[in-house]
């Protein structure tokens, strides 16, 4: 599923969801580097990169960005 590379969600659902005590802990769950993980903070992530980080933690990325998946739809 191809999104608009511009297309940004915020990173707090995925936080929330992680339950990560650390951005390293994080960082390791998602398959990622703490750069990106502090890149995700500062910048929102990247839709694409949503919906991986979202199937890493167990979850969907509509479950985590209700009115913002179902807009990107």
């Amino acid at each position: 599923m191809s999104r608009p590379a511009s297309v940004r969600l915020p990173f707090a659902p995925l936080a929330i969801e992680a339950r990560a005590a650390t951005i390293e802990t994080l960082a390791q769950r998602l398959g990622v580097s703490r750069r990106t993980v502090h890149r995700w903070i500062i910048h929102g992530i990247p839709a694409e990169q949503a919906d991986r980080a979202a199937i890493a933690l167990g979850s969907h990325p509509a479950c985590l960005w209700p009115d913002h998946w179902h807009a990107l739809a």
